[in-house]
């Protein structure tokens, strides 16, 4: 008998709640009790067990499609699975034969779960042991990402600069001598999806294997870091404070196991060194948050392994713009900063413009030594149609372009350019 009266309730398409890859049993008692997972469509899933019934062979379970938000603050610990099914608008009573072949699904909604099926307040996602690997997935979302297709520029900035950032990261890391290289993997469908794998070697040639090396899992919480918290935690960087978010403090322990599990020669500081690294990835991680909004609206980082798929984070245009004006604040503090009283002449190439926004980035050759340039944002004035106009010369004809702006500058480096609008 099931467990819930299903006389009322709505039968569903079988193929939105089964699980298909990335199947993890949370909690194991006879059977799995809670589990996650991802159906043929891309859709994270958690599910639960209700009952089973032994007359009829059948187990009866609970699957809830998840955004990728929801799914975060579950796996985070930052939503309970009861505040979950109260919330989610997509959740499902399953019936499964005991060969977990699934037999029927009905739309359920929370007031349709008796008291006793309901999870306690404190139904927490359980601690459960990750898997890690150096093959990241950066799935992008929405809009034309939708209709599994991107803008070519955009994903050669993405890939580029995550390419770099994971490079960098590793080439970083005192004492242990990594030359890294990332590999560009095929596409994948799921909306649009950039396969990249990370391979290293020792500096003198020798392919490097040492399990005790917790690598994945620190590049790993690195950017979950980077990609969800560092946005709250921004005073740390600027006036020391001691308060900080459980995301930096697992990067740090994930970093300081590097070398005690590893039994490398340590950093003087952990701290310090871990700090400075942030600080010098932040501007190649802020192009990857500048190519989010106009063609897709979210990034959702993973790590993957074949079939399987673990979940690191997701960006989203609020946490871009977050993240932009986080990585100004760093920047600037304790530095010299400049604003023209009025609008001066400027040479600029544009190499990135959203047109309906008005915004983007350009080079600029730097005031005290021209042999360097600053990468600006820049904001052009007006409503009038732009995209047949000098401002997107730099674009179609590889050309650098005369404009009249005030700029912004942080010490000597050009930050930001409000652009006057002319004819």
């Amino acid at each position: 008998m099931a467990p819930i009266d299903i006389n009322n309730l709505i039968a569903s398409s079988l193929e939105l709640i089964n699980i298909s890859s990335s199947y993890k049993v949370l909690h194991y008692d006879d059977f799995p009790i809670l589990f996650l997972g991802v159906n043929k469509f891309g859709n994270k899933i958690l599910g639960s067990h209700l009952e089973e019934d032994d007359d009829e062979k059948v187990i009866w379970t609970i699957h809830s499609i998840l955004s990728n938000k929801e799914y975060y603050e579950f796996i985070n610990k930052k939503k309970s699975y009861k505040e979950l099914l109260k919330e989610t608008t997509t959740k499902y009573l399953v019936k499964k034969g005991f060969n977990g072949k699934t037999l029927n699904a009905y739309s359920l909604e929370f007031e349709n779960i008796p008291e006793e099926y309901q999870p306690l307040d404190s139904s927490f996602c359980p601690n459960y042991k990750k898997t890690f690997s150096f093959s990241y997935s950066l799935g992008l979302k929405g809009k034309v990402a939708d209709l599994n297709r991107a803008i070519a520029e955009e994903v050669s900035n993405i890939q580029t600069a995550f390419s770099d950032f994971l490079e960098g990261r590793l080439k970083s890391l005192k004492n242990i001598n990594l030359q890294p290289s990332a590999y560009l993997q095929p596409y994948s469908p799921g909306s649009f999806k950039i396969n990249l794998e990370l391979e290293f070697k020792h500096k003198k040639g020798q392919d490097l294997f040492s399990p005790q090396i917790p690598i994945e899992e620190y590049i790993h919480e690195y950017v979950k870091y980077i990609s969800t918290s560092i946005v709250k935690d921004k005073e740390q960087f600027i006036n020391e404070v001691t308060e900080v978010s459980d995301e930096y403090n697992n990067l740090l322990v994930a970093f300081e196991n590097l070398y005690i599990k590893g039994n490398l020669k340590q950093p003087e500081s952990f701290e310090k060194e871990l700090k400075d690294d942030l600080k010098k990835s932040l501007p190649l991680f802020e192009e990857i948050t500048e190519q989010i909004g106009k063609n897709f609206d979210t990034i959702e980082f993973s790590n993957y392994n074949g079939q399987d798929e673990e979940f690191i984070s997701i960006m989203d245009t609020n946490y871009s713009e977050a993240f932009q004006n986080a990585v100004e604040a760093i920047e600037v503090s304790k530095k010299l900063i400049s604003i023209d009283d009025d609008f001066q002449s400027y040479e600029i190439y544009i190499y990135h413009l959203n047109t309906d926004t008005r915004q983007g980035n350009a080079f600029i050759r730097n005031l005290n030594d021209e042999t360097e340039m600053s990468k600006p944002k820049i904001k052009i004035s007006g409503n009038e149609h732009i995209e047949q106009t000098k401002y997107t010369e730099s674009l179609h004809l590889n050309k650098w372009i005369n404009v009249k702006a005030k700029a912004k500058r942080v010490d000597n480096k050009f930050k930001f350019l409000e652009i006057q609008y002319e004819e």
